[in-house]
């Protein structure tokens, strides 16, 4: 028997200046909002990125699921 865990999901949210890098990523764009900020007294044209992926999609047997040892190898 195996397990399958989905659908958990972690968002990112962060400043860039290349909005396009992040548009083909693996990544779901949620929200792109233009911002100025001021870096070292200059003033910084770009973007505040909201983005989401998936953390889990592997199916986990349960033989491992159930022994101890291997969660501890377990990234997530």
């Amino acid at each position: 028997m195996n397990f399958v865990e989905q659908g958990i999901t972690r968002r990112h949210t962060f400043f860039c200046v290349d909005r396009e890098r992040h548009t083909h990523s693996s990544a779901e764009v949620i929200e792109a909002v233009q911002k100025v900020i001021t870096v070292f007294g200059k003033q910084v044209h770009g973007w505040v990125i909201t983005t989401e992926e998936p953390v889990i999609d592997k199916t986990i047997p349960l033989g491992e699921s159930l022994e101890a040892d291997e969660l501890l190898h377990d990234p997530e």
